[in-house]
């Protein structure tokens, strides 16, 4: 038997925005926006991968509001950069949230986080060199 990554599925209070959003911060593409049930999902990938699926909310669901405060399940995913001021330049040229601030792990590794539509941490890490 084999795992294979396939996705991951956010779901947003405005799908649009939201793709936007990754499309503008990181430059993923909108590569299918078709219906799913009641809304509406939108595929998005990177450097030629599937990165994820984003999807408002169906008739009859309520969500409940996102966080970007510690939590047990997923708390955050990761995009490496080769260039941690460049990207926080970029990422702060486009109104970007720093959760946390570009700094130095003990490893030498570079870390930060950003705020996401719909309460989503993103860490943006440089790896020593």
């Amino acid at each position: 038997m084999n795992f294979v990554y396939n996705h991951l599925h956010f779901r947003s209070e405005d799908p649009d925005a939201a793709a936007k959003f990754y499309c503008d911060n990181f430059g993923a593409k909108i590569t299918s926006e078709r219906p799913l049930s009641t809304t509406k999902s939108i595929q998005l990938e990177l450097n030629g991968s599937h990165l994820m699926t984003i999807s408002g909310r169906a008739e009859g669901e309520d969500p409940v509001p996102g966080s970007n405060e510690p939590r047990y399940g997923l708390d955050h995913f990761g995009f490496e950069v080769d260039d941690m001021e460049e990207a926080a330049a970029h990422l702060r040229g486009n109104n970007a949230n720093f959760i946390c601030e570009p700094w130095t792990m003990p490893s030498g590794s570079m870390v930060a986080f950003i705020q996401a539509p719909d309460n989503v941490s993103v860490e943006i890490i440089q790896r020593p060199k």
